[in-house]
């Protein structure tokens, strides 16, 4: 009776393994074709589409910079700017959790603003040296959501 068990046992597993090879000698892969990536309209998602963080001077002499803040980073976390000139900071949310851009020892920075949301500061850049930035909703600053202005 045990040598009956092991005879089907093995007719079994047999069966199982030749069944596998013979289907995966059959089996082709695809060929991959290339994809490019769908492009993306406010119309399509109903979401504003989010220019990657940029920092450019502008023919009215302001330099004006973007900068995304999200749980608990900021991009850029480096920004460098020249002493004494006029500054624009666009500050987004995209973090769920509400958030903030202040300029340490200058009195400067936006509003706290909920996910999504925008504010802007403008300024004139102080004097040469690195200032801190961060966000100061208690324990962000902590948690790593800080930056630094070069001042030049």
């Amino acid at each position: 009776m045990q040598g009956k068990t092991i005879g089907i046992i093995v007719i079994v597993l047999v069966v199982i393994v030749g069944g596998y090879f013979l289907l995966k000698g059959s089996y082709q892969s695809p060929t991959p074709t290339p994809i490019s990536a769908p492009t993306v309209t406010p119309e399509k998602t109903g979401k504003a589409i989010e220019a990657p963080p940029t920092i450019q001077a502008s023919t009215s002499g302001i330099t004006k910079i973007s900068v995304v803040g999200t749980e608990f980073s900021f991009s850029p976390a480096s920004i460098s700017v020249k002493a004494g000139e006029q500054v624009k900071i666009t500050f987004k949310n995209n973090g769920r959790a509400p958030h903030n851009l202040t300029l340490e020892g200058v009195g400067i920075g936006t509003k706290t603003i909920g996910g999504g949301q925008t504010d802007i500061i403008e300024f004139t850049a102080p004097s040469s040296g690195t200032y801190a930035f961060f966000c100061s909703v208690s324990g962000h600053r902590a948690a790593g959501m800080e930056g630094s202005l070069k001042v030049e």
